[in-house]
């Protein structure tokens, strides 16, 4: 439709028709196709977003981002209850005898399998803190075996939290909402030899001092009483023995 059959206020003045030539509007079948390509790139981010969450989750997240070994999955997901290997691969005669074998498949929580983020939450100050010496060469391997009150530090919480919390061992808690000592020592009381029994009032132990998650659990008791026959549950192994254990994982430079 030239100029001249339009309307006179429709009609485009000399220098507005001579810009419009020059410049060229754009099409509309030009800013569908943007549209539409932003469309795909956002639909690309956020599948990626929900795709690294549900990686997130899993236990090979953990070995590719975090620890940069593959023990520490090769290890969790042993068989239960069978002779296996522990995160330096020395043997252990009952896997069970590790906590992270042993609490991976269970039928006391609504859960059927307990994922390594489900004890093992994420702290972003503490991620940020071994991305920085990763970065800059200081993150060690083998790393320090460290106990709970190392490893709940960044949260600001007790190390029995790890174990004792509202979503597990929450029986073991008191009206405060923390570990009750009474507590534990009464879920073993029925046992020959009781190690959860409040022997030594100074004496200030973790969990995870005779529970051990990737390698073979031990009594810390047998340390002072070697005398006592103490009855180890399958699997576990006394004091001197884990000492022992440890100290060869280092040496020969597994993952810690």
């Amino acid at each position: 439709m030239s100029d001249e059959n339009l309307k006179p206020d429709e009609q485009l003045s000399p220098t507005a028709q001579a810009k419009s030539e020059q410049t060229g509007a754009p099409k509309p079948k030009k800013k569908r196709n943007k549209i539409i390509i932003a469309g795909v790139i956002v639909i690309a981010v956020v599948a990626a977003g929900i795709g690294m969450l549900v990686w997130h989750e899993q236990p090979s997240f953990c070995s590719t981002m975090c620890h940069l070994e593959q023990a520490y999955v090769d290890n969790y997901m042993q068989e239960q209850g069978t002779a296996g290997y522990d995160k330096y691969g020395q043997k252990v005669s009952n896997t069970n005898a590790m906590m992270a074998v042993l609490h991976r498949n269970t039928k006391a929580t609504a859960k059927p399998e307990i994922l390594c983020v489900d004890c093992h939450v994420p702290n972003m100050m503490e991620l940020a803190n071994d991305g920085a010496h990763l970065f800059t060469g200081n993150y060690m391997l083998p790393r320090n075996e460290r106990d709970l009150t190392g490893m709940k530090s960044w949260d600001g919480e007790p190390g029995e939290s790890f174990c004792a919390n509202e979503n597990c061992h929450v029986y073991l808690l008191g009206s405060d909402g923390k570990l009750s000592y009474d507590k534990l020592e009464a879920s073993t009381k029925s046992r020959e030899f009781n190690p959860h029994e409040q022997h030594h009032a100074n004496l200030t132990l973790d969990c995870s001092d005779c529970h051990k998650g990737h390698r073979a659990s031990t009594i810390v008791c047998t340390a002072c009483h070697q005398h006592e026959n103490v009855a180890l549950p399958d699997g576990w192994v006394t004091y001197e023995e884990s000492q022992k254990l440890l100290q060869s994982g280092y040496q020969n430079g597994a993952a810690a």
